[in-house]
């Protein structure tokens, strides 16, 4: 599950990606020339740009409405940092949905959309959701929409010239000197073209330190958009009780653009949503794992926000800059490396890889020797154990215990690869991507915090299916989900089955299909060693 900021540029990629990848098996078919190709990739990348704010509207359930209905006083603070700042009151809009998120989009200033959900104006005091629409109109003030646009041009040139340097070097070695020297400098640009992706990825996390400093500049209080990224990011935020009725004009700010990025969003808010205290040990504990673990660095660097910890550090500075004593300041001492287990995960999911390569070699050499059949058998073998391996490290198989969601939020030793099974018990409350109709993730609130039901399925389709037909239907819903708790970096559980206290079942087949295939392949490979031994070679 991603949030609105990566889902929104997911779809966008996948559209206008497509029309590149059309666009560039023409130019190769006619054999047109470089500036052809520069064209239509700059011609592409100003299309998205132009009508990208357009497809986000239409994608999502956006209600557009004036800021006076949410708050007066959210109003007012627009009102008057824009003024300050001599910025275009944004066009604001609000998405109907309790998980807590809040982005903006445009062309520039002047045109600028800020959305929230309602779970900011519900999780979030007045001053932290002021905190969180300033970091939105920090992006509008710095022109980010045009930034990144420009800095995404990079990557794309670089990538056109690797692709036709390497072909026309590869042309010319046929006809004259020089053609290696080409193809050298298309290696060279690809090198590039790699490395400028993290470049870009590096300048959007700057551009969010910029928009939190931002935040704190025109309220005048960082230490509210900090409390506000601890609620929101890890989940520690209480919601509203039931029986108490909401204010249907309280809408919130939530989860997108601006605020988290899907990757490392909801890890600081996740532990404290039923008391509606987030206690100095819970915050403590949620952020340990963004600067103890290994795994941490190593998603930040492809992740387009910063960690949430690293980001409430640097908002505390910034309080204690001006003068302002922090509401909380991690004090924490590491107990132990965490390198080991960081290898040790590294290890294991590279196992099947590994396996795959060594069998493959295997089955080689039994062709070549004339024992192809055995050769194939210790192949799949091979390829199948190195596989089981990692699915009995992946995929623990006791989900029985009972777990709550600030305790597992709190787990320093966990990734993607190192799962903590178990049994989450509470309500569901919204979708994982607010407001948009296909989600299939959903978020589930216990009394300790709320947290990401990660739905897989083994075909994509049938999760949009499940999102459009069947997770409206389940909001409001009590029950218990069974799965696995993983960090990739944002906290997730995986879910394997999902039992409402009305007797629905919702089951995932990923896991069983995994199963059924690994052991597929192991009983390939030994039918094929018997073939060997009964003398059956084709």
């Amino acid at each position: 599950m991603v949030n609105l900021l990566l889902r929104s540029t997911l779809v966008l990629a996948l559209l206008f990606g497509l029309l590149f990848a059309v666009g560039m098996m023409a130019v190769a078919y006619f054999d047109l020339s470089i500036w052809v190709a520069v064209a239509f990739a700059l011609g592409t990348l100003a299309l998205q740009y132009l009508i990208g704010p357009y497809i986000i509207e239409w994608i999502y359930k956006i209600r557009w409405i004036e800021v006076e209905q949410v708050s007066p006083e959210l109003a007012r603070f627009i009102e008057e940092t824009c003024a300050s700042r001599e910025l275009p009151f944004p066009r604001f809009g609000v998405i109907d949905d309790g998980n807590p998120n809040a982005f903006t989009f445009g062309h520039y200033p002047g045109d600028a959309r800020l959305v929230v959900t309602r779970g900011i104006l519900e999780l979030l005091t007045p001053a932290e959701v002021n905190s969180v629409v300033g970091h939105e109109l920090g992006h509008i003030a710095h022109w980010d929409f045009v930034v990144m646009t420009v800095a995404g041009a990079v990557p794309l040139l670089l990538y056109l010239l690797a692709r036709f340097a390497w072909g026309a070097g590869r042309g010319r070695k046929q006809r004259e000197k020089g053609g290696g020297y080409i193809a050298l400098v298309g290696l060279i640009a690809y090198v590039a073209y790699f490395v400028s992706q993290y470049i870009v990825l590096l300048l959007s996390r700057v551009r969010e330190y910029y928009a939190d400093r931002f935040s704190g500049e025109v309220t005048g209080q960082p230490d509210s958009l900090a409390r506000a990224l601890i609620k929101i990011a890890y989940g520690l935020a209480s919601a509203p009780q039931e029986g108490v009725k909401k204010d249907d004009t309280r809408m919130v700010a939530g989860r997108a653009f601006g605020i988290f990025d899907p990757q490392v969003a909801q890890a600081l808010a996740l532990a404290g949503a039923g008391t509606g205290v987030v206690s100095t040990a819970a915050m403590t504990d949620a952020m340990k794992w963004d600067l103890w673990n290994p795994w941490a660095m190593w998603y930040e660097l492809s992740s387009s926000h910063p960690l949430p910890a690293k980001r409430i550090r640097a908002l505390e500075k910034q309080t204690e800059a001006l003068n302002q004593m922090p509401s909380f300041s991690f004090r924490a001492e590491q107990p132990e490396s965490y390198w080991d287990e960081f290898l040790v995960d590294f290890a294991i999911n590279s196992l099947p890889g590994v396996g795959f390569l060594v069998g493959a070699g295997v089955t080689v050499a039994g062709v070549l020797s004339g024992l192809p059949l055995a050769g194939a058998g210790v192949g799949l073998l091979t390829w199948g154990a190195a596989w089981w391996l990692k699915r009995r490290f992946v995929y623990p198989r006791d989900m029985s215990q009972p777990r709550t969601v600030s305790e597992l939020v709190s787990e320093v030793k966990v990734s993607r690869v190192r799962a903590v099974p178990g049994t989450l018990r509470g309500r569901i409350i919204g979708k994982g991507i607010p407001g948009l109709y296909w989600s299939e993730d959903l978020v589930l609130q216990d009394r300790s915090g709320y947290i990401v039901l990660d739905y897989r399925q083994p075909a994509r389709l049938w999760e949009t299916l499940f999102g459009l037909l069947r997770v409206d239907s389940l909001i409001g819903m009590k029950g218990e989900a069974r799965g696995w708790f993983r960090r990739t970096p944002r906290p997730l559980f995986e879910l394997r089955e999902l039992e409402l206290d009305d007797g629905r079942v919702i089951k995932t087949y990923v896991y069983p299909l995994g199963e059924f295939a690994n052991y597929a392949v192991l009983a390939l490979g030994v039918l094929a060693l018997v073939a060997q031994a009964a003398g059956l070679v084709v």
